[in-house]
This record gives structure tokens, sequence and C-alpha cells, in this order.
């Protein structure tokens, strides 16, 4: 990977003719055109209190919007933050890989730009990295998101880690903390891949024999898409990840998981058609016809079928 800039505005403690401290705990928040909602993600972190140094790293990824002057401002009052520049790549695999590359941290917390971590997050997470080398905590939906479109998402990932396809525990890239030593070895986050490249990671990281812990209290609030169209879109994106994963832990194991479990959702979406006249329907709908549509996306790519 090429290496990031770092910005001088969020990083004016460091002496150019000495090494930098190393910190316990570096958090990567990568950014794209992010203005609008970075500046409650790192107020929420402004505001967190753990007995051991830190650091926050903004990687802003070719943002056209206010992202950077966002951040440089903040650092004036946060001598924590700093700001990377990442220009020859996109998408947020690439950024956060740049984010741990110039890491000073020995563990790894990445959350996300339009989110807020929770009052005891960086604590929690620091904490729990002292213990284990991987571990991810819950998403919380109704704080940042009107209840018609938090109530049509279930409780996935709320009170207990994720599993794909029940083969494995999976972290969210929004709530992920990994000793920065397994990252780099395993190579980071796959660049190629613009959805699903945390799950990919935790797939690695499981077959390297690294056990999930799931931290109660490390937890974020999660900003979900706001309007019908950008939640399939995004279901889409997601649905279209499937094959893909699927193909990989075939491969990588010799095992393969189910290609007919999606059947049952397009029977549900028959089922639940009249759920269309409601506005929380609408959403739970569009979501789970998202899926199916990028699922069959994602097995095209794979030229192997997946409902």
């Amino acid at each position: 990977m090429s290496e990031p800039e770092p910005e001088p505005d969020g990083d004016a403690r460091a002496r150019p003719d000495s090494p930098p401290r190393p910190h316990a705990l570096s958090v990567v928040i990568a950014a794209h055109d992010a203005a609008a909602t970075l500046p409650a993600q790192l107020a929420a972190l402004a505001t967190q209190d753990w007995d051991h140094e830190w650091e926050i790293l903004v990687v802003d990824n070719a943002s056209t919007d206010d992202t950077a002057a966002v951040v440089r401002r903040a650092a004036r009052t946060m001598p924590r933050l700093r700001l990377v520049t990442a220009r020859d790549g996109r998408g947020p695999a690439y950024a956060r890989n740049q984010g741990a590359a110039v890491a000073r941290g020995s563990v790894l917390a990445f959350c996300d730009a339009d989110d807020v971590v929770g009052s005891r997050w960086v604590g929690a997470m620091g904490d729990a990295l002292a213990q284990s080398s991987f571990v991810c905590g819950p998403v919380e939906l109704h704080r940042l998101n009107p209840a018609w479109i938090a109530d049509s998402r279930g409780s996935t990932g709320t009170a207990s880690a994720a599993w794909f396809e029940d083969c494995f525990p999976f972290a969210s890239s929004c709530n992920m903390g990994v000793a920065r030593d397994r990252f780099l070895a395993l190579g980071g986050f796959d660049e190629l891949l613009q959805v699903g490249e945390d799950i990919d990671l935790s797939m690695r990281l499981h077959l390297a024999g690294v056990t999930l812990a799931y931290v109660d209290n490390a937890l974020v609030h999660y900003r979900l898409r706001p309007t019908l169209r950008a939640t399939f879109e995004r279901a889409v994106a997601y649905g279209a990840s499937r094959p893909v994963l699927a193909e990989r832990w075939r491969e990588r194991t010799g095992s393969s998981v189910s290609r007919m479990r999606g059947l049952r959702n397009w029977a549900w979406l028959v089922r639940h058609a009249p759920e269309l006249r409601t506005q929380e329907g609408r959403a739970h709908w569009c979501w789970v016809a998202g899926q199916r549509v990028g699922a069959l996306r994602g097995s095209w790519s794979v030229r192997r079928c997946y409902f």
C-alpha cells in the first residue's frame, strides 16, 4: 500500500526530530465527504476517558467537502487527533488500511465517520483488547435514525456478534477492535471489496485461530441510510457480497454454505407484500428485496448461484 500523508495540523505535538511516542490504542476513522456527520463522532470521542495513551486518526479519502477542515478545527482542542490524507486509492478498506499503516497504537479500534460511539467506547475497547486480539460490540439503531427505519432492521448485532452463514462470527467495521500486529500480518482489509471487507477479515482471523470477543459496553450508535432508495441500494450491495464471501469460505476451507438459504426470503417478500402500505413496512421490504437482488448479482460475478 502507498504511504499516507500525516497532516501536521492534527499532529502538533509530534516533533520531527524525535520518534513519536507509542500509544496503547489508535482509533481509526475512514472519512469521505463526511463534514456533515463527523463533528458528532469527534465530539463523542472528545469526552472519552481512559487511563492510557491513545490517539484518533481520521483518514480523509479524497473528500470534496470540508472533511479535512473539520478535523483541523477539532484538532485545536483535541491534541490526540491527527488527520491522515490518503489519495492514491478509494474506498473504506483502503482508507482504514492507510490509517493502520501510520497508527502508533499496538491495537486498533475502527469506527465510522457517520456514527457516534457510546460514552465508554474507548475504554471498553482498550480494556478488552488487552485481553483479546479481536473484539466487537453492540450497535444501537434508534438514536440516530427515525423509528420507521430503525424498526425495520431487526436486532442482528445488537446483543451478540453476528454470524456469517452459521460458519463464523464477524465484527462490523463500524465497531471493531483488533491487535495491530495481527491486522498487518493478514494484510488488513481486502481493498478489492467495497462491502463485506469486515466479514472477509473476520473470516481470515477465524481461520488463523483468533477468537472474536463480544464487549457489551463497547456501544456504537449506528446511522442507517435515510431514504428507501438508499436503503435498497445498500441492501443490494450487501446481498452481492454474500456469494463472493461464500466462495472465499469454500475456497479456504473446502466447505460450502447453503446456496438455497435465500429462497425463504423470496417467499417472505410475497407473504409480506401487504406491509408495503406502511412506511416501516416499505423499509423492511426494500431491505429484504435489495439483498435478494444483490445475491443474484453476486452470483453472476462468481458464476455460482446463491439464492
